[in-house]
């Protein structure tokens, strides 16, 4: 019996996605009214607007990465009573809100639309991430809100091992992909809420401190990490630290934009869902395939690298909108990941806006210093630089060799290492010790700042040997 779910973005209708469960078989249709419109997208690069059948498992593939990991993923199977292996049935059930513009509804379901562009007007880039616009009516106030006061959200935290944090009001309340305990909320000024979709949806993602004893403190470290980027010029997600007393990171999403009420800038009148996809769906790899060395990395396998990569990733160049600006990109990106320390900077940490032209690198997120955690946290890299899995292993050679396969001009790189590394040098000492981190997370800070500052001053010494490299050798 096939079955089908309804894909809708912001209310309005995108096409169809059926399933034929004993033949494990995917089909999508757009619909006519889509397809004629001007600012009609694709799914993905590997879904197109022409009509042309995907290849066998696209789909699946595509549809598996929206799903959470770890787990909430087990959570939700759980709660659902559907086996993780049935992603068409998680889908049925965590789809209304998953990362990017996308709703997938079951027959019967229904997200009203946004109001007009006459109501709703944010004059912004779509590339921008969420900022304010105003509306001139006020019919969505009060409308699909459940309020998450300080009191509550501090029991639950606290009671993570009881109930699961994905689970509130006996629904899981997570569609996101990743690992960590998060929730998707909707900020007005300190009021933090959950709400359902259209035409309200939700503005940040909440990360509360991790229960792993290995990692204390990931909330000041994301936070540092991620300021530090956005300081040396890199497009990052806007994070903040709130105190419930418990620390949350309140990361801002650059995958909505916000309208709020005419004269009341912290109430939200409707919220744009902008269409994200994640590095693994730009590849059409499954989620299994988020690192490189997708079999691990013992004796037996640790040659075969056919996850996501560097390489890989720079050559979706022919998607990319502005080639020039994405390759660049990442290239920053890349850098940055060594100067922090970052070992797990994997597939599904990256994201780009997918648009009718193609593609365009979102906004940096999940940036932590790993290498903070010393033998607690694996830190071998999830993407090798040449075939440099661990920090230690980067040499000038290895820079070369990365360069070589990503098509990145060596005399370029080793400008953006000395430039980044200067700059990573000078800010991170500073951010350390602002008075935004208390107790032992500054501790923790300055052990990253310190060890930022000895990672500049190796890849700034590098950079000059990176040209001098025989290609031929490589």
């Amino acid at each position: 019996m096939r079955h089908a779910l309804y894909v809708s973005t912001n209310g309005e209708p995108v096409g169809s996605l059926g399933f034929e469960p004993r033949e494990d078989r995917y089909d999508f249709r757009y619909e006519d009214g889509w397809l004629a419109r001007r600012d009609a997208f694709p799914l993905s690069p590997h879904i197109g607007l022409d009509g042309a059948a995907p290849r066998t498992g696209t789909l699946a593939r595509f549809i598996g990465n929206l799903l959470p990991e770890g787990r909430a993923l087990d959570v939700a199977s759980i709660v659902y009573q559907i086996s993780k292996d049935n992603i068409y049935g998680l889908i049925r059930m965590l789809g209304k809100e998953p990362v990017g513009a996308l709703s997938f509804l079951a027959a019967g379901e229904d997200v009203p639309p946004l109001p007009h562009a006459s109501q709703v007007n944010p004059q912004v880039d779509p590339q921008a991430g969420t900022q304010a616009g105003t509306q001139t009516s006020t019919q969505t106030s009060g409308q699909g809100r459940r309020i998450v006061g300080e009191e509550e959200l501090t029991e639950r935290i606290r009671d993570r091992d009881t109930i699961p944090f994905p689970v509130w009001d006996k629904r899981v309340r997570l569609s996101i992909a990743g690992y960590q305990d998060k929730l998707q909320v909707l900020v007005e000024g300190s009021q933090l809420s959950l709400v359902d979709g259209s035409p309200l949806s939700s503005t940040h993602i909440l990360k509360p401190e991790s229960r792993n004893p290995g990692t204390p403190f990931m909330v000041a470290n994301e936070h540092f990490c991620m300021t530090l980027a956005a300081r040396m010029g890199l497009p990052a997600a806007p994070v903040a630290i709130r105190r419930i007393p418990e620390p949350i990171l309140l990361i801002e999403r650059f995958d909505r934009v916000v309208a709020h009420e005419a004269g009341n800038p912290e109430r939200v009148a409707a919220v744009r869902r902008l269409h994200v996809i994640d590095g693994c769906q730009a590849l059409d790899l499954p989620v299994s395939f988020k690192y490189e060395r997708n079999f691990g990395n013992t004796t037996d396998v640790r040659t075969i690298r056919e996850g996501a990569s560097f390489e890989k990733l720079f050559a979706l160049t022919p998607y990319f909108v502005t080639p020039a600006a994405a390759r660049m990109f990442l290239t920053r990106w890349a850098v940055f990941q060594l100067l922090i320390g970052n070992s797990d900077a994997h597939g599904k940490n990256l994201s780009f806006f997918m648009q009718r032209g193609g593609l365009v690198p979102a906004p940096l997120y999940d940036l932590v210093s790993v290498n903070a955690y010393g033998e607690m946290v694996e830190q071998e890299m999830a993407m090798g630089y040449g075939d440099a899995f661990h920090l230690g292993e980067v040499t000038p050679f290895e820079l070369a060799c990365f360069a070589q396969r990503t098509g990145v001009q060596p005399r370029y790189l080793a400008r953006e290492l000395v430039r980044m590394a200067q700059a990573a040098r000078s800010l991170a000492p500073e951010l350390a010790r602002s008075a935004l981190y208390v107790g032992e997370e500054r501790g923790l800070l300055q052990t990253v700042s310190g060890f930022i500052v000895e990672q500049a001053e190796r890849l700034s010494k590098m950079a000059p040997e990176v040209p001098k490299i025989d290609r031929k050798l490589l």
